[in-house]
């Protein structure tokens, strides 16, 4: 993956394109860390040092700094849109815009979302979200908003557990209605890449030919 970058009029602002869509015919400003929430690929770029704001367009991204330099901020934000764009995550977490069937409960409304939401938590060695990589068991919601996740690692003993954990519970209650989120660790069924979605499956796959 090659990035682009363009100056702009504004000696603070810079433009990155990916060379692929960001966000289809819309723009979308964020100025503070809590819309961030919102997108995954924010988040990443609101965690590097001295960045303010972020205009997410059709196919750029304009990055704010409020210090630092270009020099030394410009490696480390090609890193994080590189990362976002290979880990399969979205670049919104929205809510789905069709009908709600009939049937449907609001609780199983809000777990959707926070399944959603959970797509923002990337396992450090595998580089992918953990929903799509089959790591999220299940999300049930209790009364008055109190979800409960059953997830897994990919190995017992996991160095990354805690960081899974703390994100699993932190993007969860960043959904609007959650007011608590508990986070169980199983290890049943054991964890294994048939549990992958088919969009993970055919990253790995992908991976694994342009490495020959």
């Amino acid at each position: 993956m090659f990035i682009l970058t363009e100056e702009t009029a504004d000696p603070d602002n810079l433009r990155f394109l990916p060379g692929q869509p960001v966000l289809h015919h819309r723009t979308l400003e964020i100025r503070d860390r809590k819309k961030a929430a919102m997108s995954p690929l924010a988040d990443r770029l609101f965690q590097i040092e001295n960045v303010s704001a972020l205009v997410l367009g059709p196919d750029h991204i304009t990055v704010t700094k409020c210090g630092g330099d270009w020099q030394h901020l410009r490696p480390a934000l090609l890193g994080a849109i590189m990362d976002h764009f290979l880990s399969g995550a979205p670049v919104l977490c929205e809510a789905p815009s069709s009908p709600t069937a009939p049937s449907e409960q609001p609780a199983d409304l809000l777990a959707g979302k926070v399944r959603q939401a959970l797509r923002r938590v990337i396992d450090p060695e595998l580089g992918y979200n953990i929903v799509d990589l089959g790591l999220v068991y299940d999300v049930a919601v209790r009364s008055e908003g109190d979800v409960v996740i059953r997830m897994t690692t990919t190995t017992p003993g996991c160095p990354a557990t805690g960081y899974l954990s703390e994100g699993a519970r932190s993007c969860a209650t960043s959904v609007e209605g959650v007011s608590k989120a508990e986070v169980h660790l199983t290890y049943e069924p054991k964890w294994s890449t048939e549990l992958m979605s088919d969009d993970a499956k055919a990253h790995f796959a992908a991976g694994r030919r342009g490495a020959r």
